[in-house]
């Protein structure tokens, strides 16, 4: 195609290369989309399950069978042991994980091991982890691939990559939008291939993560029909080496302010440092708002979500959602009047966002900007978002 614009319409191809030489950057190509499970992570999920039946799903008929299977089959008392090991040192689960996406990928260990040695300071001898968690998998992995459960999980998965095969090209269809929007320098975001793993049956369907500490791969563990956690996860891709250049150019005032502006929510979720915060809240303004056409919340739009809450719902919400439950308590909230009569109190202290408004306010105007060709969401953010804070 290139061959023929070039002997038939030259000013087309010349007209792209000034496109090209004035942005002063190349977009990223829309990488190869692929299903593939990671049975290291699957294992990690299960041995997880096996040490905490409250942890991930609970209510299908998958996760209710795991529940029972673990407590007919407990694991032997050396490897809990290990698994409580690492939460008492400390490792978050994201750390834990990426260890798990090298079982059976040796090619991935050295960019794991380089990350986390960057961003997980408490990640005290990594590649001793590592081999701890490896020794884990595989001795987990030969105990349990022979049971009847390890088939029915291989079922579950078999049936669900071919759903999501049938849907490839509204996925790849999704993907090349967020592409076309925010216009990754591929300098940046180096992704070339993006695996959306078969749904792990142990993850709860509002939940999902994003690996991209693999030389230019992506994985994303989200369930199949969470379209928006898909198009999230996928976003950090393109954000978060964004959001590191800009750290660069924040002064320490600046960060701090970032921190005060976050909803004490999001806070909750994600602590108090500006580099977390600002990813998460520019994904969710994307996904959750500005693609929807949506508004940011008001204490009225707030008030109109939960003033159809029943008692035994409400209840329901405190036992399922932990961080609800802490937030309701720091307030001695215990039922649904008191909720809605300290509602505005409530919203105040943790759904207000004035982050989120600021996020806003540029997406709109990057949507609205005249140099859509030569502009793309990293220059524009690290022109503008110094001076608005």
């Amino acid at each position: 195609m290139e061959n023929f614009e070039a002997k038939f319409y030259p000013s087309m191809k010349k007209t792209k290369e000034l496109e090209k030489k004035e942005a002063g950057f190349e977009i990223m190509k829309t990488p190869e989309v692929i299903i593939q499970e990671e049975k290291g992570a699957q294992l990690f999920s299960l041995l997880l399950k096996a040490e905490n039946p409250e942890w991930g799903e609970l209510e299908t008929p998958l996760a209710k069978e795991t529940i029972k299977y673990f407590k007919d089959n407990p694991i032997d008392p050396e490897t809990l042991k290990t698994i409580r090991n690492f939460q008492d040192e400390g490792f978050d689960e994201e750390t834990l994980y990426n260890f798990a996406l090298t079982y059976q990928h040796p090619e991935r260990l050295e960019k794991v091991l380089e990350t986390i040695t960057k961003f997980k300071a408490n990640v005290k001898n990594p590649q001793e982890v590592y081999y701890k968690v490896l020794s884990l998998l595989r001795s987990f992995d030969q105990t349990f691939s022979t049971s009847s459960l390890s088939k029915k999980f291989t079922n579950e998965i078999e049936e669900d990559r071919d759903k999501r095969l049938q849907r490839m090209e509204v996925t790849k269809k999704r993907i090349k939008t967020l592409i076309d929007f925010f216009k990754p320098n591929s300098k940046t975001t180096d992704i070339k291939k993006l695996n959306f793993v078969p749904t792990d049956p142990l993850y709860k369907k509002n939940s999902g993560r994003a690996f991209s500490v693999f030389p230019k791969e992506q994985i994303i563990i989200s369930h199949i029909d969470n379209i928006d956690n898909q198009d999230h996860e996928f976003t950090h891709s393109i954000i978060n080496p964004i959001i590191e250049k800009l750290s660069q150019q924040l002064t320490d005032e600046q960060k701090e302010k970032i921190s005060q502006l976050a909803s004490e929510k999001l806070k909750q979720d994600y602590g108090y440092g500006h580099f977390s915060l600002l990813c998460e809240e520019f994904i969710r303004t994307y996904n959750d708002v500005f693609k929807k056409g949506k508004k940011i919340q008001t204490y009225k739009t707030f008030m109109q979500k939960i003033s159809g809450i029943t008692e035994d719902q409400f209840q329901k919400f405190l036992i399922e959602n932990s961080k609800l439950n802490t937030r309701c308590e720091q307030l001695r909230i215990k039922t649904i009047d008191d909720f809605k009569n300290k509602s505005q109190e409530y919203f105040e202290k943790f759904e207000k966002n004035p982050l989120q408004n600021l996020i806003l306010e540029l997406y709109q105007e990057y949507s609205n900007r005249p140099n859509k060709e030569t502009e793309n969401f990293e220059k524009f953010i690290l022109e503008k978002f110094s001076a608005r804070i």
